[in-house]
């Protein structure tokens, strides 16, 4: 169990629910507690821990009771889902440093890109759409090498799908993407 585990249980046992049901009263307490944390992953790592424990808990409590129980955890929920989506507003997921790409690779990636959209336009596959996704995929390089490349294939197998493009084609165009990127296994749809 790490620090955030510990802390959120601890947390949920003897300080969220503790004499205390209305939303003003289970939101100070949250946003007091995320006091203690400075990164904004950690609190909704927090945050994630503390809901699903109260999911938990209403599971395990009996369903005809007429006690308070589920009324303040559902007011909880309601607090703990907008502290998420608060958080979530201005959050932007940055990569570990060792799955951040250079500014090199992120530059041959954006050439290369170029590159794969003009050729298929040469192969007729003209669509606009087409065209935006791959651009699309630009601006996504702070997700991380893996997550950047799971994106890539998703894209590529919708084009597939939904335009016809041969597999083939988009297989070499992820090859050729995942060559320009060390510790990438260069694998489409295995």
């Amino acid at each position: 169990m790490n620090i955030i585990e510990k802390e959120a249980d601890t947390f949920f046992r003897f300080e969220l629910y503790n004499g205390v049901d209305s939303l003003s009263g289970i939101k100070s307490i949250i946003t007091s507690k995320l006091y203690d944390f400075n990164c904004d992953r950690d609190k909704l790592d927090f945050l994630r821990i503390i809901y699903e424990k109260t999911i938990e808990a209403k599971k395990k409590h009996p369903q005809n009771c007429t006690c308070s129980f589920d009324k303040s955890r559902n007011t909880g929920l309601f607090a703990i889902e907008q502290e998420i989506d608060s958080i979530n507003s201005y959050y932007t997921y940055i990569a570990k440093s060792e799955d951040s790409f250079t500014i090199i690779q992120e530059s041959k990636l954006r050439t290369m890109l170029n590159e794969m959209a003009e050729n298929l336009k040469k192969l007729g596959c003209g669509q606009e759409i087409i065209f935006d996704e791959i651009d699309e995929l630009k601006s996504h390089f702070n997700l991380g090498k893996h997550n950047w490349f799971q994106l890539v294939k998703g894209k590529l197998f919708d084009i597939g799908l939904a335009y016809g493009v041969e597999k083939l084609i988009l297989e070499g165009m992820y090859t050729d993407l995942a060559k320009e990127v060390e510790n990438v296994i260069p694998t489409f749809l295995n």
